[in-house]
């Protein structure tokens, strides 16, 4: 004990018997909501008393309330930049973040030289300080990699625009004629383990995320009755997990297909009669027959874009729209955790010129999180370090638990925000939080040199108190080779999934 490095306030506690699988029930759902009119154009001044919201055909009762101009930057942000990199992401309270994908798994090369080329175009047009703080992100063949930390430099990003060399398998994508990657489901796997990345890696900012996925997706006319049983019910359960994990870090996913007028399409969410039996169209919620990757944007409640040469307009288009949405919240009327294949959701505007665009579901029942192994003998699961490892080997800054890394002589010293732990009850009346956390050592080239892993906890006496500011240290011992020029370290909350990263200095 003794963590604990200032103290008030209120931990966060879950009694728990050592060794035991927790569930994580969260009834409270987080809806982001844009209104258009006929023309497309943001509706921005509605009240309360104009929505009404369904969750499987029930109308549900509106618990918290936010509009437009709750989610604003903090004056002055036009015109001094207040975001020069993830840590300073609460500065700006509930405001929205872009996120920029360049889908390099599926999308062929001469389709992202023209995605780059009108990127350039839009950024060139917008102020020098942007208005929406932005991470641009490479889905590459090997692996994400961060391209620019978030930024209001409009100078910054697009010089990492002009400057970046794509990660293509070209062999794959001379031989990718069906419209993504080869193999048995055609690049989906891959596909969604990104966008599952990106999900856990924004959890922790707390205003709604624009993931702008620029490239083609895998394939969108993926049969997943073609799959073996043992495929389909992989990918069935990464549908799933993707699906929830959006739902929780409040992502909307806009796509947007390079390739030009011979893919011209256009998907938008509608507005649909909550009464009505079935739905038109396919949702995430009708993945049997078909599941491609256009439904998850109008399933998140964004919008897939084809066929166009402007892509220059869409991205401002775009830009502009996730920042004008309402955030409208409510606890689902039923009280059963019984699991159901898919729990649809229906925003209805009151005036038949508007509709309302949001996620329209989220598959229900409680999830089982993580094993908590208070015991120091019971390892966590070989998945679980294998996910913690893919995170540790991209740059992408997870922001779940926000923390530093601080070399001590023996290692590093992993200072964590301490609200962001779930610390478990013990029957003494002390509380543990327990973490698994990978590192993973650079070279100044970038070559990864080594690994380290362990679990770690500490322990709260029943008398700690937690205030916003107060912070916990897990001792991290470790070898760093001489040549190290820098730790990459990737933690994952054993009770809750929560995961944060940090760098090192040796």
């Amino acid at each position: 004990m003794g963590a604990l490095l200032t103290a008030q306030g209120v931990a966060q506690q879950q009694t728990v018997e050592p060794g035991s699988t927790i569930t994580i029930n969260s009834r409270l759902v987080v809806l982001d909501v844009v209104v258009v009119d006929k023309s497309g154009r943001p509706v921005t001044n509605l009240d309360r008393s104009k929505f009404v919201v369904y969750e499987d055909k029930v109308q549900q009762t509106i618990k918290d309330f936010e509009p437009p101009s709750e989610h604003a930057m903090p004056t002055g942000a036009a015109v001094k930049p207040v975001v020069n990199s993830v840590a300073d992401l609460p500065k700006i309270g509930p405001a929205p973040v872009n996120v920029l994908v360049f889908d390099e798994l599926n999308t062929p090369f001469n389709h992202l030289a023209f995605a780059r080329q009108q990127m350039e175009k839009y950024l060139k047009s917008l102020p020098e300080v942007l208005p929406v703080p932005t991470l641009f992100v490479a889905a590459g063949n090997s692996k994400m990699a961060v391209l620019h930390d978030y930024t209001q430099s409009r100078a910054e990003l697009l010089k990492s625009v002009q400057t970046h060399t794509a990660d293509v398998d070209f062999t794959q994508m001379l031989a990718s004629l069906n419209g993504g990657k080869t193999g048995n489901d055609y690049g989906m796997t891959e596909t969604l383990g990104a966008l599952t990345q990106i999900a856990e890696a924004v959890q922790g900012v707390p205003g709604r995320k624009n993931v702008i996925w620029i490239g083609k997706g895998y394939n969108n006319a993926l049969d997943l009755q073609n799959l073996s049983q043992s495929d389909h019910d992989r990918v069935m359960a990464q549908i799933k997990t993707v699906t929830d994990k959006m739902l929780a870090a409040r992502v909307t996913l806009y796509s947007i297909d390079p390739e030009g007028p011979a893919a011209a399409q256009e998907m938008t969410p509608t507005s649909i009669d909550p009464t009505s039996v079935s739905s038109p169209g396919t949702s995430i919620g009708d993945f049997g027959d078909n599941m491609g990757f256009y439904q998850f944007a109008t399933a998140t409640g964004g919008r897939v874009i084809t066929g166009r040469n402007d892509l220059d307009a869409q991205f401002a288009e775009i830009s502009k729209e996730g920042t004008e949405y309402y955030t409208l919240t409510y606890v689902p009327t039923s009280a059963s955790d019984t699991a159901r294949p898919y729990r649809r959701i229906r925003v209805i505007v009151n005036d038949p010129n508007l509709t309302a665009m949001t996620r329209d579901g989220y598959f229900g029942g409680a999830a089982t999180v993580a094993v908590v192994s208070l015991d120091k003998k019971v390892k966590q699961p070989a998945e679980i370090r294998f996910d913690l490892l893919n995170a540790a080997r991209t740059t992408l800054p997870y922001t779940g638990l926000h923390m530093t890394a601080q070399p001590v002589k023996n290692g590093f010293n992993l200072l964590v925000n301490a609200n962001d732990l779930n610390f478990v009850s013990q029957p003494d009346g002390n509380r543990v939080a327990e973490v698994t956390v990978v590192a993973v050592c650079y070279n100044a080239k970038g070559k990864e040199t080594s690994q380290h892993a362990a679990e770690l906890k500490q322990e709260l006496s029943a008398t700690d108190q937690i205030l916003p500011n107060s912070r916990v240290g897990f001792a991290f011992p470790m070898m760093v080779p001489g040549f190290t020029d820098h730790v990459r370290f990737v933690m994952r909350d054993a009770a809750t999934g929560t995961m944060g990263s940090a760098e090192g200095k040796p």
